[in-house]
């Protein structure tokens, strides 16, 4: 389709009702960015490059980085803290050797309540019951969205390498914490809340976002955000601005803990966000996409990586427990490039932006983990450009 194509109407029935969310926040960030040093990248970002940048979307982030602890919590409000509908939804499991909790209800109903939450993998249960003791508290009296809440949305990367996982440091206090901080605006990206402990193409990886403008010709665009929770890759995979960067960089490997529970740390969870009128159907297709913005950067989906991407549309709310039809507006599956686009080219740019971000961080069991080389990795692109 060109610019200039005729939304299509959908009418559903209300089978895909539910879903409840809310939220306020983000979190500022004063670290470099991949931009900052020079990287470039195709396509038009929003105002903030940022998940954010959808209207309504609200990150917070706990982080526990004392003692023994290098784990902490994201999480994603699609539509504010004290919203009270739900969103269409579709996700994709490119590797399935992770996990994303309520899988299976968004499959049944395309839609999902409440907040995302991104976190360690053995801190899922953690998460899921900060959510649910948010939720009692922050709708109490309002059964119906307590109801349709009741299977939260939480994904994992594993962060045993840093962090003394087994010790189960975070709790549900620490995800409430996340959610009650929980705003619009600038995202704090590198090893803070989720990434907090996750390392990605052996330097030190963890959380980052990014933002795409979908043009469909003059007065009709749409944004596109995007964030990633980046723990996947091998050294020699890394590809940075179209250049083997992991293949010129072979020093700096991480150093292991005496008892690390893996020699390679694996996953990635990435969440799009977009404001325009989509289905299920439609974001499942979105959420394809993202598996070649990880590819740009040299993921491939490795065996024991859990790389699962969910993607939302704000645009068309969704209600628990309507009588009637359902009316939605959509784009035409045929029209669905510029979206596509949107998608592949925020996610390269959130995953490069997790890795700049980054700092080194020493392991709360021993063993160190190297930040990416800024001014390297800008040598060599400059050099490759020559």
């Amino acid at each position: 389709m060109r610019p200039g194509f005729s939304l299509t109407r959908l009418t559903l029935t209300s089978i895909l009702g539910a879903l409840a969310l809310a939220g306020t926040a983000a979190c500022q960030s004063s670290a470099e960015r991949a931009r900052d040093i020079g990287i470039t990248f195709d396509g038009t970002p929003g105002s903030l490059n940022a998940i954010t940048d959808v209207a309504g979307v609200e990150v917070g982030h706990v982080t526990l980085n004392e003692g023994n602890a290098r784990t902490g919590a994201t999480v994603v409000f699609p539509l504010g803290k004290d919203a009270t509908e739900g969103v269409a939804a579709g996700y994709f499991a490119f590797n399935g050797t992770g996990e994303l909790t309520g899988t299976h209800f968004i499959e049944e109903f395309g839609a999902f309540f409440g907040p995302v939450t991104l976190t360690g993998t053995l801190g899922v249960g953690a998460a899921r019951d900060g959510v649910l003791q948010w939720t009692k508290e922050h709708f109490a009296g309002n059964d119906d969205v307590k109801f349709s809440r009741v299977l939260p949305v939480v994904g994992e990367t594993y962060d045993g390498g840093l962090n003394d996982a087994w010790s189960f440091p975070l709790t549900p206090a620490d995800v409430i914490k996340a959610l009650n901080d929980a705003r619009t605006g600038p995202v704090e990206e590198g090893s803070v809340g989720g990434g907090t402990g996750m390392v990605a193409y052996y330097f030190k990886g963890g959380i980052g976002t990014a933002s795409r403008v979908a043009s469909y010709g003059p007065g009709m665009e749409f944004t596109v955000g995007v964030l990633v929770q980046a723990n996947h890759g091998a050294r020699d995979q890394l590809v940075i601005d179209g250049v083997d960067i992991g293949k010129m960089i072979t020093d700096l490997q991480p150093q292991r803990a005496p008892k690390a529970d893996t020699e390679r740390d694996g996953s990635i969870i990435i969440l799009i966000a977009t404001d325009a009128p989509l289905l299920p159907s439609q974001l499942k297709r979105l959420a394809r996409r993202a598996a070649i913005g990880m590819g740009r950067t040299g993921g491939q989906g490795d065996s024991l990586s859990g790389d699962i991407f969910l993607a939302f549309s704000t645009s068309n709310k969704v209600t628990l427990g309507g009588d009637g039809p359902l009316t939605y507006t959509s784009i035409p599956n045929e029209a669905l490039d510029p979206m596509f686009t949107a998608v592949v080219d925020a996610t390269e740019e959130a995953i490069i932006n997790a890795l700049v971000a980054a700092e080194d961080m020493q392991g709360g069991r021993g063993g160190h983990v190297y930040e990416l080389p800024e001014e390297r990795v800008r040598a060599l692109l400059q050099s490759n450009a020559n």
